[in-house]
């Protein structure tokens, strides 16, 4: 048996080719003010990571001071004696924890925290700790940089996420030709201006790390040429409308010497190419700023590598803004990795000049520890289970299903011991909950969530720790929340976005479900059926039902309510079958149905009030079929046409299969394409393929099996084919450069076949 299923798709494409001076003055920070800053930023601290296991390492300056003149390599500037007197071959970075009670477990970089400080801290090898360019990943933190103290004294300089394979590994810091840790404007990572006779940018990017890229968040503008001791401070000059308050964001290779420029007439300063320079005064406020940085290869030459700053709430941790991102595209071969290796060290550096600053961090992900991405959606089961989209509505007393997916996508740990925070939005309760493993070795069942989660919630949050760990062999687990929408007899009932946090021990991730509204109704229908009914051959149902009014109505009029109801398109009108309380129980005649039927029905009274709608599937039999099949599905925007991509699925798809035989049953999806084409009929240069788990990748333009499964269990089973689907396979588009800026559409056509086939 085959069934086919039509479905229309939408794609969009936007294609488009889309320092404070902090000079050796003699003023000192106020070191009280300093200090409480300190303490106020240990006692806010976020949620994050607890890697107490050797996850990072502690640059060693003089290890690496010696190395570069073993290996020669002690070339550039040299310090002079006011330099060195303000310069340490001390590493101040600190690894330490959290004072604020609500996260004690979460651990902290301290960068520097006073006055002629330089930090570093890498990945460590050693660990799998790594940065591998040949790789999709993605790193979350939070940065802390401290405001300007009440005296309204001065900041500086900031921090700077790098990329690196110097030759120092795990001691890498930008070195002067004479071994000192370069301070103040390099942040730790870009040259040594400090000779003022220097005119070649050579020299001064031979003292910076090397083989590396960097993301500065630069809190202190340089741009006053040279100073009296000697060494340049104007890496700002050239800031676009330049001011003590321009801090910024920008990246670059400190290594190439095309990145510093010769000031003319200005000591021979220099100043630093600013790539995707982003101004942001906000960068020093004494709070918490959120940063996600993405990688995504393009070949063996490049990838791309794109940061998204405060897009979370450092109180709450959800998700804000706007999402938008700056993007890069990097040259890999900048890193000259040899032996055909694709790891780089990756960590932060920073640095102080003669103002004092709190430089903090704190990780949500490790990279190539675990790569996992929680995605939500909400589905109306009263309405057939359709998905609720954003600024939807639902009627009062629906049925509700809160669904949460976890891929695992690897990495080399696994992702343990998972507490799932799941917020309870207003006007909504749950009731129960199940989570299931679909790719696990031992028990693919749904296993409820303890009745306690439900009865004893704190702070409005559901708060449960998984039964299992995901890995390479059980990559996917689904987290189902039933609930129920708000009663309202009059007014119209906000549900907000509910924001859920899955806190494993090598991962913080978490995913927003969607806004939507709630219908005010007088009455509200409720029935205890499941959905769907399963009976057997020749078997009448029976329906239970029950009304009652929302309100202040204290005498219900039950003997004159009707109640509507349709059983495959036939609609019947039933009078004087609700009782005293508004119970009532629908005779279904086995000789009205068919082998799939579809019932619906609502009550009304005399007042001209209409209650919710229930909808319910009756199966006879034992039936396999479609459920609820997304009607319109997407592929996330793409801001280029310069070079060929692979666009991944946007949100959540849901191509329901819906069950009811006999366990041991199976069934395969399959699914073919048409091409893309814009309003104009332009064609899109691209197609759709289907990726497998093992990364074989099938064109659609012909019939391809993209989901299969045998039935394990002895009641109804619904599955969502796309659920085990990650950003890096399923349904992808391949999409060739030169496209024009347009939404693109196309068909999808779904066969549903009840056995098992094979590409």
């Amino acid at each position: 048996m085959r069934i086919s299923r039509y479905l229309g798709r939408l794609l969009f494409i936007s294609l488009g080719i889309f320092l404070l001076l902090n000079s050796y003055q003699s003023v000192q920070a106020d070191t009280k003010s300093t200090n409480a800053d300190y303490e106020h930023a240990l006692e806010t601290t976020p949620k994050g990571l607890n890697w107490d296991n050797n996850a990072f390492v502690l640059a060693d300056f003089k290890a690496a001071a010696e190395n570069r003149k073993r290996l020669g390599t002690n070339v550039g500037n040299k310090s002079n004696a006011a330099v060195r007197a303000n310069s340490s071959m001390e590493n101040n970075a600190e690894i330490l924890h959290s004072s604020n009670p609500q996260n004690p477990d979460t651990s902290i970089i301290k960068m520097t925290n006073d006055t002629y400080q330089t930090g570093a801290v890498w990945s460590n090898m050693n660990t799998d700790n790594f940065f591998d360019i040949s790789k999709e990943q993605k790193a979350s933190f939070w940065l802390y940089l401290s405001k300007i103290d009440k005296y309204n004294q001065l900041a500086g300089d900031g921090m700077a996420f790098v990329l690196q394979n110097d030759p120092n590994g795990g001691n890498a810091i930008a070195l002067s030709a004479d071994g000192i840790p370069v301070n103040g404007q390099s942040l730790g990572v870009w040259g040594a201006d400090w000779n003022t006779k220097n005119t070649d940018p050579k020299n001064l990017s031979k003292t910076a790390i090397q083989n590396s890229w960097a993301l500065e968040f630069d809190t202190f503008v340089n741009y006053n040429g040279s100073t009296s001791s000697g060494e340049g401070v104007a890496f700002d000059y050239y800031l676009p409308n330049v001011y003590w308050g321009s801090r910024h964001i920008a990246g670059g290779y400190p290594a190439l010497s095309s990145t510093y420029k010769l000031i003319p007439d200005v000591y021979n300063s220099f100043y630093m190419e600013h790539t995707k320079l982003a101004i942001n005064s906000k960068i020093i406020d004494s709070n918490w700023h959120h940063v996600s940085i993405t990688w995504n290869p393009i070949n063996d030459a490049s990838g791309n590598l794109s940061y998204a700053y405060d897009d979370k709430d450092p109180q709450t941790g959800k998700p804000i803004g706007n999402g938008s991102t700056t993007d890069f595209t990097i040259d890999t071969t900048n890193f000259e990795l040899k032996n055909g290796s694709k790891k780089l060290y990756w960590g932060f550096t920073g640095s102080t000049g003669n103002y004092s600053e709190n430089n903090l961090i704190v990780f949500e992900s490790i990279p190539s520890y675990v790569d996992a991405e929680a995605s939500a959606a909400v589905y109306d089961d009263s309405q057939g289970g359709q998905e609720v989209k954003d600024k939807g509505i639902v009627d009062s007393n629906d049925d509700l299903t809160y669904t949460y997916n976890l891929n695992y996508k690897g990495w080399t740990k696994d992702w343990n011991q998972i507490n799932a925070i799941m917020e309870v939005p207003k006007n909504i309760t749950f009731s129960s909950g199940t989570v299931t493993y679909p790719d696990s070795p031992t028990n693919k069942d749904a296993r409820p969530i303890p009745e306690s989660s439900f009865t004893n919630i704190a702070n409005n949050k559901i708060t449960y720790l998984l039964p299992e760990g995901l890995n390479d062999v059980s990559k996917n687990a689904i987290i189902k929340l039933k609930g129920k929408a708000g009663k309202s007899a009059t007014s119209t009932l906000t549900v907000p976005s509910a924001h859920a946090s899955f806190e494993g021990d090598n991962l913080i991730t978490d995913a927003n479900t969607v806004s939507y509204s709630i219908k005010p109704r007088a009455l509200s229908l409720d029935s205890s059926s499941p959905n769907p009914i399963n009976l057997k051959p020749n078997e009448d149902g029976n329906v239970p039902g029950q009304v009652s009014y929302v309100g202040t109505n204290n005498n219900p009029d039950y003997n004159n309510m009707v109640v509507h109801q349709t059983l495959n398109n036939t609609t019947t009108t039933l009078k004087n079958i609700i009782d005293s309380s508004g119970h009532f129980t629908l005779p279904i005649n086995n000789k009205l149905l068919d082998k799939i039927n579809t019932l619906s029905f609502y009550v009304t009274d005399s007042n001209n009030n209409t209650s919710n709608t229930i909808n319910r599937q009756i199966i006879v039999g034992g039936n396999l079929a479609f459920g609820n099949v997304q009607p319109t599905v997407s592929f996330k925007p793409t801001n280029g046409s310069f070079r060929d991509q692979v666009i991944p699925r946007l949100g959540n798809w849901q191509i329901d299969i819906i069950d009811s035989r006999e366990k041991g049953s199976n069934w395969t999806v399959q699914a073919n394409a048409s091409e893309l084409s814009n309003s104009n009929k332009d064609k899109l240069k691209g197609h759709l393929f289907y990726r497998d788990l093992n990364g074989k990748d099938y064109d659609l333009k012909n019939n391809i099996n993209v989901a299969n499964n045998i039935k394990d269990i002895d009641d109804t089973q619904q599955k969502n084919i796309t659920d085990t689907w990650t950003s890096n396979n399923g349904i992808l588009l391949s999409m060739d450069k030169g496209n024009l800026v347009g939404q693109y559409t196309g068909v999808i056509n779904w066969t549903l076949v009840d056995s098992l086939q094979y590409n």
